[in-house]
């Protein structure tokens, strides 16, 4: 099971097992002062001067032709402006996961990018042995990966259990809408279970999806990483910002809480 609960100050305490994941990020994760990279696996990005491999075809060819890894990559920017942002196009179809494509991405990224942090807005129905095999290197070589825990449809209807985000290695963002006073609604829109760490606003413009959260949580962490912070001032640092929402400590719409971001 993903979940931890652990006693803290007398109580049960609802403590992000994001935060426990950075306290067991291997040692030798770099979070000194200097450029935080965050490889971005989707679509391709048709903003100029962005850095980043194909591994679908011509591996300098970073065309968007479906527009939704440049939104992932705007996201990023502005959570993290000082941030090293690098695309590694894994697919050209928001209908088709090149699981083959995504597999070689992940391993670039921490071998040939050497990314502190690895984005995934997307989602695959059913587990990959190859594909978790892949998560676990890219863990265990440093990197934080942050998925989206996907989006109600034909092929992910309720129930659905959204991978990568239910893997232990991986933090789960949900998607919410805001209402009128800036507080956080579930919505029939997004997927939400088990997968599920922390819930995120969801919009893009005039666009919506748990996607647009991962990108927003992926600019948050590498903005913080940016300043050298230690690793255990991190842990402050989530847990300060978590807003505990639906039932007290984890459920399985809400997560661990919402997280205010930019």
């Amino acid at each position: 099971m993903k979940r931890t609960i652990f006693n803290f100050a007398g109580r049960v305490s609802a403590l992000p097992a994001i935060l426990i994941l950075f306290m067991i990020l291997p040692w030798t994760t770099c979070y000194a002062a200097e450029e935080i990279t965050v490889c971005i696996l989707d679509s391709g990005c048709s903003e100029n001067h962005t850095e980043g491999e194909n591994f679908l075809d011509d591996p300098d060819d970073l065309t968007d032709t479906v527009g939704h890894g440049t939104r992932i990559c705007s996201l990023v920017r502005n959570g993290a402006p000082e941030a090293k942002v690098v695309m590694l196009k894994c697919f050209d179809s928001q209908d088709t996961v090149n699981e083959e494509a995504i597999i070689s991405a992940l391993y670039a990224a921490v071998d040939t990018y050497h990314a502190d942090v690895i984005n995934m807005s997307w989602t695959l129905a059913d587990e990959s042995d190859a594909l978790h095999e892949a998560i676990l290197y890219a863990h265990d070589q440093g990197a934080i990966l942050v998925a989206s825990t996907g989006n109600l449809s034909l092929s992910t209807g309720p129930g659905t259990v959204a991978y990568p985000a239910a893997w232990d290695e991986v933090i789960g963002i949900a998607g919410v809408n805001l209402n009128e006073e800036g507080e956080p609604q579930t919505s029939l829109w997004y997927l939400y279970g088990e997968a599920v760490d922390f819930c995120v606003r969801g919009d893009c413009g005039d666009e919506k999806g748990s996607s647009y959260a991962a990108a927003r949580v992926s600019g948050m962490i590498a903005d913080y990483l940016q300043d050298g912070n230690d690793p255990l001032l991190i842990t402050e640092h989530f847990a300060d910002m978590t807003q505990d929402m639906g039932e007290p400590g984890y459920d399985d719409w809400y997560g661990w809480g919402y997280l205010e971001t930019p």
